[in-house]
């Protein structure tokens, strides 16, 4: 029961990041449902590539 329960927290959590973030949401819920909190750091390390790879190599980013 407590496995289901951290699968929904963690699929329902990784939606509204993504969701917020600009990425493909459904995907990412998915992910965070199979696999939990290990879902969470690929989607900040495949965001950030993401971003790299939007801007140019000499352009700033600026994050608060």
């Amino acid at each position: 029961m407590m496995i289901f329960l951290l699968s929904v927290v963690f699929a329902s959590l990784l939606f509204i990041v993504a969701t917020a973030k600009g990425m493909p949401a459904k995907r990412w819920a998915l992910l965070g449902g199979l696999c939990g909190p290990f879902a969470l750091a690929l989607f900040n390390v495949h965001y950030r590539r993401a971003l790299m790879r939007t801007i140019a190599h000499c352009g700033i980013i600026w994050r608060p």
